[in-house]
């Protein structure tokens, strides 16, 4: 899935998200909140923990030791995989270049805080960005704060922590990941220049779909999905409702769960069909208003066959995993 694109492509993980500060990891305690066994005569579909897929990856970002105090030329023309295995045009796929310092933390940490979500804003000291067009090149001194130059060779030495490089597609800050690397600089490092090519096995991941409890609903509705009571998403950070901007129901025909958790970067293509519905606010949405992903047709409502899908997904959230990913079962 490209990180760009979430749910139309599931996305599992990666991206520099900002967590806010003060918000721990939440273990996941099915047993304390266990949802409703069978659908509710009113058709209220309770969302809670238990019914939540669980997500756990490793990051591995390539390493670039650079010679310190000097201007660095940094290429990606080769990267046409990204690091969720996506193809990936280095030209139009690229809108957005950008340098964000991690003074404070080690290899080991930013690359744990990228896959879990877990980065603050007060993790990183500097920020810089750079719009390439269509190039495929950019000088560490092209890149500035919003249109003000940095003195890079005086800034990039060593000693200054993690210095991290992301390519984006979109412009927004921190948000449609592609590419990612980590800058060294290093005073006894010779190298000036970089070449990061396609980074397709950088992500190894788990997805546990067994584990979830599914929620069971109504076949012929009605559906009120509800979330109130949710209160971790996938990778088990702390669930925040406002963040929901879509619901998204995908059915399979004939794959299991096995299957899904298999091909979990590929879910979207892999699904029969897919409806969804925008989401304002609060923390439900009546599945009724679904509609088609290619035709704009309203949902028909669930069958008996294959294997239904349902997720909140967020289109602001810089690790554009599912929010909620669960299994849906007609009763």
């Amino acid at each position: 899935m490209r990180i760009a694109e979430r749910f139309s492509g599931v996305v599992v993980a990666v991206g520099v998200a900002f967590a806010p500060s003060g918000c721990a990891r939440s273990p996941f305690h099915p047993e304390d909140d266990a949802p409703a066994t069978e659908a509710a005569e009113s058709g209220v579909i309770p969302i809670v923990n238990a019914n939540n897929y669980l997500f756990e990856g490793e990051l591995d970002v390539p390493r670039f030791p650079l010679r310190a105090n000097r201007d660095a030329a940094l290429s990606w023309g080769a990267a046409v995989e990204d690091v969720q295995c996506q193809p990936l045009d280095p030209v139009g796929d690229v809108d957005n270049v950008s340098l964000l310092t991690f003074p404070r933390l080690s290899e080991a940490e930013v690359e744990t805080g990228l896959a879990h979500d877990t980065l603050q804003q007060a993790d990183s000291a500097v920020y810089l960005s750079w719009p390439p067009g269509s190039a495929t090149t950019v000088h560490l001194s092209d890149l500035t704060f919003f249109g003000t130059d940095a003195d890079i060779e005086k800034q990039f030495k060593a000693g200054t922590g993690e210095w991290l490089l992301l390519m984006a597609t979109g412009e927004t800050v921190g948000v449609g990941t592609r590419v990612l690397a980590l800058l060294s600089p290093e005073d006894d490092a010779t190298e000036t220049s970089a070449a990061i090519d396609s980074q397709c096995g950088a992500l190894d991941f788990t997805v546990d779909l067994e584990a979830l409890t599914p929620a069971p609903v109504l076949r012929d509705g009605p559906w009120l999905l509800d979330w109130t009571r949710l209160t971790v998403n996938g990778m088990q950070n702390p669930f925040f409702p406002t963040k929901v901007s879509e619901v998204t129901l995908a059915w399979f025909a004939d794959r299991t769960l096995p299957d899904l958790e298999a091909d979990f970067l590929d879910l979207a293509n892999l699904a029969d069909r897919r409806w969804s519905v925008r989401h304002a606010f609060g923390t439900t949405e009546d599945l009724s208003a679904l509609t088609d992903v290619e035709d704009g047709s309203a949902f028909p409502g669930f069958t008996d066959d294959g294997t239904w899908v349902l997720a909140l997904l967020c289109e602001t959230c810089a690790v554009p995993a599912p929010l909620l990913l669960t299994v849906v079962v007609p009763e």
